[in-house]
């Protein structure tokens, strides 16, 4: 037998302060206050709240509590991710019937991403009911609150174990702000590309540019572009180059185009 590959994959100073630990074999659980606070929040009761205290339980205890892959929260985390992407994509396709592909999947990877479950947490301060290590009660490292984000993915599966798959895309439409993101999502898009969708999903002839003069010395042009959408609207729009111009032009159009859309 190999006796370098029987031992821990963990560094020896991992596994020393592992197993000095206290270990415990019960498993934390929340409060009956804690609980009723929680369920509350998130508009869902549990009839088995094992699925709750799981999906709470950081992978940081594991050691404390002698546990194995079905102690800590990560398995639901993998199923809740699942599950959130699935509803999300039946709620984008239902929502923006008109939108395209690229569209809606820009704002997809947006609503599902770690920051998107990490706000939504933070909305009903779902850090502390969290299970965490001491090492890691305070720690918030990165750009969002992962502990957080990934609790919330594994909230949603619990909920889908526990109430099924409506249950679940009850919490997640309670909770996700789709105006939000779809504002950060417009912002984001060239505005050549809105436009061609825009296009696309009114079944119109796509946008044509036209220049129509170039100011200005050599070191600082100035160009005037024309967008037109056939048998709807035209705009112009200045810009130091033509490309910028043009995405002037194309933003200028799709103000006008959406104003008539609410008109009509």
């Amino acid at each position: 037998m190999n006796r370098s590959a029987s031992k821990s994959s963990r560094p020896k100073r991992t596994r020393l302060r592992a197993a000095a630990k206290t270990k415990s074999k019960k498993r934390p659980m929340l409060s009956a206050q804690e609980r009723a606070e929680l369920e509350a929040q998130i508009g869902y009761t549990f009839k088995d709240e094992s699925w709750l205290n799981r999906a709470l339980t950081h992978p940081s205890l594991i050691d404390n509590y002698d546990g194995d892959a079905q102690f800590s929260n990560q398995r639901l985390e993998f199923l809740g991710d699942r599950v959130l992407g699935l509803i999300i994509a039946e709620i984008l396709t239902t929502r923006f019937p008109k939108e395209r592909e690229g569209y809606l999947t820009k704002l997809f990877h947006q609503l599902v991403s770690g920051e998107a479950c990490a706000e939504v947490g933070e909305q009903f301060d779902l850090r502390k009911y969290i299970f965490l290590d001491n090492s890691m009660r305070h720690n918030k490292a990165g750009a969002y609150d992962k502990a957080v984000a990934d609790a919330v993915e594994a909230l949603i599966a619990a909920v889908y174990r526990d109430g099924g798959l409506d249950k679940a895309a009850d919490f997640i439409r309670r909770y996700w702000i789709f105006d939000a993101f779809r504002a950060e999502a417009d912002s984001a898009i060239n505005p050549k590309t809105r436009l061609s969708d825009w296009c696309g999903a009114n079944k119109t002839p796509y946008a044509t540019y036209k220049a129509l003069s170039q100011d200005g010395p050599p070191h600082a042009p100035v160009f005037t572009v024309e967008a037109t959408v056939n048998g709807h609207a035209t705009a112009e729009a200045k810009g130091g180059s033509k490309q910028e111009a043009e995405m002037a032009a194309a933003s200028a159009l799709l103000d006008i185009l959406d104003k008539h859309d609410r008109h009509d």
